[in-house]
């Protein structure tokens, strides 16, 4: 995916994702163990992009949702705007897109390697490295709960959260009707060559409109490009892990950002995601009573948020409460 041009962008990416343009970028990668005393015999592989002109000194880290790759955030949902990493670097905020462990240029143990706790883990030593500075973990579906994961276990680690494409009160009925849509990696055509074992997963080609987007936002070269990109993925087994009731030790500010029509987070008897001031009032009682928290629900917009034509429009709100909260 990613080598270093003599000019700081970064080439090989997926076809139709946007550079950082404006920004300093450069390929990084971190050796990681896989759980508390292993060896260091893997690696994180990222983009980090860096703004040219003013740099606010924070550092958002981005993190992926199950089945996609540090792409997610250079795609363009809509082709005249900006992807995520263009919008955060032009409002002065740095950059690291990460693949998680078992994701793109990221190393894919055996799934037998992962512990309970190897995407958290992985991630918490990637953190380190940018202790320096602050640090906001910024997450979509799975990616958001590992940051919440990060936030609890870690606190030392991160100054902030923006979680897209999840919630303390999920649809749970969607979630199980998805379960029934994942197949092995070895099964999906596109993955094969990988040569993957079968403790990794990926959704089974053609469904990824249905559960990810809202049509009348989303763009067909946009889902046929989603499509065209499975990323497989080992899911933690920690019992623990993606408990809300851990939300109550969260002591850093906290953005919670759903699509209205996010079919995983949304519905009867889930996340009333019909206005903020509705999907905030949701979120309330799972948090600490004097924590940080705000919420933006997204108009017209599904599960994968940057991959609307919406995005533009949301990105503004979140460079915003950066501003405002990590100082």
């Amino acid at each position: 995916m990613a080598g270093a041009t003599a000019a700081g962008l970064v080439l090989g990416l997926v076809p139709g994702t946007a550079i950082a343009v404006g920004a300093r970028c450069e390929a990084v990668e971190i050796p990681v163990a896989m759980s508390a005393g292993r060896p260091v015999d893997a690696r994180i592989s990222g983009t980090l992009c860096r703004p040219r002109g003013r740099d606010r000194g924070v550092l958002q880290v981005l993190l992926a949702g199950g089945g996609y790759d540090r792409n997610y955030w250079s795609w363009r949902g809509d082709s005249r705007g900006p992807s995520y990493v263009e919008a955060m670097n032009r409002a002065g905020y740095a950059t690291f897109a990460l693949d998680r462990i078992g994701t793109g240029e990221s190393s894919a143990p055996s799934s037998a390697a992962f512990a309970p706790d190897s995407q958290v883990f992985t991630i918490h030593q990637v953190l380190r490295k940018f202790r320096h500075e602050r640090v906001v973990l910024v997450g979509n579906s799975l990616g958001s709960t590992i940051a919440r994961m990060i936030a609890v276990r870690y606190p030392a680690g991160v100054d902030g959260l923006i979680l897209t494409g999840e919630s303390s009160t999920p649809n749970w009925a969607a979630f199980e009707q998805l379960g029934a849509d994942f197949i092995t990696a070895a099964e999906h055509p596109l993955l094969k060559s990988r040569k993957l074992d079968d403790g990794y997963g990926v959704l089974r080609p053609g469904v990824r409109r249905s559960w990810f987007y809202y049509g009348p936002t989303a763009a067909d070269h946009i889902v046929a490009r989603d499509e065209a990109n499975p990323e497989p993925d080992v899911f933690p087994s920690d019992p623990e892990f993606g408990s809300v009731d851990l939300n109550r030790k969260i002591k850093v500010p906290v953005l919670v950002v759903v699509g209205q029509y996010d079919r995983l987070i949304c519905g009867q008897g889930a996340s009333d995601c019909s206005s903020s001031a509705a999907l905030l009032a949701g979120e309330r009682p799972y948090y600490a009573p004097n924590a940080d928290l705000e919420a933006l629900a997204v108009p017209n917009t599904g599960h994968v948020l940057n991959l609307h034509r919406t995005a533009p429009g949301f990105y503004p709100q979140l460079a915003h409460w950066t501003q405002r909260h990590i100082r």
